[in-house]
This record gives structure tokens, C-alpha cells and sequence, in this order.
């Protein structure tokens, strides 16, 4: 009887530390809020893209603010055990597939398009790779999501080339596709070296009064600040560019 009491007292403790650490950080929820927000205005101005591929964006908005909602229930009430990385690494699949998707269907450009195809065909294999090699269970995809990150930057670029060739400066302003790749370029140039950092150096922290987990949060939250923003050059977007 004792021993089941002290078992409840650990889990207990356990997730009352799991949601101190989520409550606690108030860039998490603005980053989280602002998502919701941008979902919701990509909504308002559904009818403007109900006709083009920005509409499949519009919905990964809503998918990802649940998701990341569904990971942290998981996480405080530990219903997958040792970890929710699941909800992250099945993200990426989601995440990636649908940007490929949308740049090729966007770009004019065939050898931009088949750059595109051999990029997928290549972060496709190494994500089945690392499926197969790794627990996705309560291993991060931190070599999936660098790789991606990169390929998606290269996509970018070759849209930003396509778009100062091809249309003029009001063009360029109207198309949704400028503020979602400012966006996301943003993000890339924070989020990977974040990334690595983070599941590198911050990993082999073993001690919770370690002096370097100040540092890691640091930068932690130097990565929800470039979230926000690219949140907000989301919803801009949305407002200030013209439907197909």
C-alpha cells in the first residue's frame, strides 16, 4: 500500500513539474495564441483562397495549434510513456510534404520543379531512414527537420528568383507566397541552429539545476520570439495579398 502511494506522489510531482514548465513559459502561449490568431484570420479570408493551394496552408495552421495543444496534454498527463515526440515527428512529414507541394505547384520555372522532386525524393528517404534506425516514439527527428529546414530555405530562394524575374513590385506584394516564404525564412534562420543547439548541447544536461539550462532557455526563447513574428507576417499576408 505504501509503495502505491509513493508511486502516485512521483507521478504526481513529475507532472506538476511538466506543467509548471509549460504555465511558467509565457512565450509558449503567445506563440501559441498567435498561431490560433493566424489560423483564424486565414479563415476570415478564406474565400480569397478557396480556389488556390494557400487554403491547404490555412488548414496546417489549424492542424498544427491542436497539435502542438495534443502534444502538451500528453506530455503533463504522461499518457505516451517517456516522451511525445511522436506528435512532432509526425509534423514533419505533414509539414514538409505540404511545403514541397505548394512551392512546385507554384513555381513556373522546370528545372525549379525538378529541383523540388529530387529535394523531396531526397528528405523522403532519409526520413523513412531515420524511422527505421530510430525509437520516433521518444527520439526527436533533429536530422529530418535540419535537412528539411535547409531544402525549404533552397525552395525559397528559387521562388524569390522566379518572382523578381517574372513580376513586378506590386505583383510581388499581392501574392500570398512573399509573406509566407518571408515567414518561414525567418523561422528557418532561427529555428535551425536552435535546433541543433538544443538537441545537441541541451540534451546531455542531466542535472535540472545545471547553470547552462539558463543559456539553453535563452535561446529556447529567442525561437518562440522568431515564431511570433513570422506568425504576424502570416496574418498580414492574408490581409494584404489578392486570391488567384
Amino acid at each position: 500500500m505504501k509503495s502505491s502511494f509513493l508511486i502516485i506522489a512521483i507521478a504526481q510531482t513529475v507532472s506538476e513539474r511538466k506543467l509548471s514548465i509549460i504555465l511558467d513559459n509565457p512565450m509558449l502561449w503567445i506563440m501559441n495564441s498567435l498561431e490560433l490568431i493566424a489560423f483564424v484570420v486565414g479563415l476570415i479570408y478564406w474565400g480569397k483562397f478557396k480556389n488556390s493551394t494557400i487554403k491547404w496552408f490555412i488548414l496546417f495552421l489549424g492542424y498544427n495549434f491542436f497539435n502542438e495543444m495534443a502534444a502538451a496534454v500528453f506530455y503533463v498527463l504522461e499518457w505516451v510513456a517517456d516522451s511525445n515526440m511522436i506528435f512532432y515527428n509526425f509534423r514533419y512529414l505533414i509539414y514538409f510534404g505540404l511545403l514541397f507541394s505548394l512551392y512546385y505547384n507554384k513555381l513556373e520555372r522546370s528545372k525549379f520543379r525538378k529541383a523540388i522532386i529530387g529535394l523531396s525524393v531526397i528528405w523522403l528517404f532519409v526520413y523513412v531512414y531515420w524511422l527505421s534506425v530510430s525509437n520516433f516514439w521518444i527520439q526527436f527527428a533533429l536530422v529530418p527537420g535540419v535537412l528539411g529546414g535547409f531544402f525549404l530555405m533552397g525552395i525559397i530562394l528559387f521562388y524569390f528568383v522566379e518572382s523578381i524575374s517574372q513580376r513586378s513590385v506590386r505583383g510581388i506584394q499581392n501574392d500570398f507566397f512573399t509573406y509566407l516564404s518571408l515567414g518561414l525564412l525567418l523561422e528557418a534562420v532561427v529555428q535551425l541552429p536552435v535546433l541543433i543547439t538544443i538537441h545537441v548541447g541541451w540534451a546531455q544536461i542531466t542535472e535540472y539545476s545545471d547553470s547552462r539550462n539558463d543559456f539553453f532557455n535563452t535561446i529556447k526563447q529567442v525561437s518562440f520570439v522568431a515564431s511570433c513574428i513570422m506568425y504576424f507576417v502570416f496574418m498580414f499576408g492574408f490581409y494584404r495579398s489578392k486570391g488567384p
